[in-house]
């Protein structure tokens, strides 16, 4: 009986204990998490903090782990002009760093309202598109919505 016992007790022990514990976004057993992030306004506070966010995300979840789309639209397409933005030197280094794993959408919409010319926008914006059409269909594909 006592056998038996310590034999229970053993296994259970080692099931409760399995190495070192792992962050939840590690044991989610997700390999790529898909996030969309919305911007609409032409506050460099804003963008500061989005950017913030996106630097943290790929800091601990690794940039190899991350599918980051950052959708602009209405006034947040200031930030992406070559003659009002900012906070373009940090969306550049942003995009050299991370590569594919952020991309950036301009609104088609939005850029024909506002008379916007393409030639104004940043070359490494990836994609001008329907920002609300981007963000609903990505958000259909299982991405998560964030908006700073």
């Amino acid at each position: 009986m006592a056998r038996k016992l310590a034999v229970v007790l053993a296994v259970a022990l080692s099931a409760a204990w399995s190495g070192p514990a792992l962050a939840d976004h590690v044991k989610d057993g997700r390999q790529l998490h898909r996030i969309v992030f919305q911007m609409n306004e032409d506050s460099p506070n804003l963008w500061s903090l989005m950017l913030n966010n996106i630097n943290n995300i790929i800091t601990e979840m690794g940039k190899d782990h991350v599918d980051i789309k950052v959708v602009a639209y209405g006034p947040g397409i200031n930030m992406f002009r070559k003659d009002r933005s900012n906070v373009l030197d940090r969306l550049e280094s942003l995009k050299k760093f991370a590569g594919k794993s952020v991309e950036y959408t301009v609104c088609s919409n939005t850029l024909k309202a506002m008379k916007v010319d393409r030639q104004e926008i940043v070359e490494f914006v990836d994609d001008l598109y329907p920002g609300i059409v981007r963000i609903i269909e990505l958000q259909e594909k299982g991405y998560v919505y964030l908006r700073p």
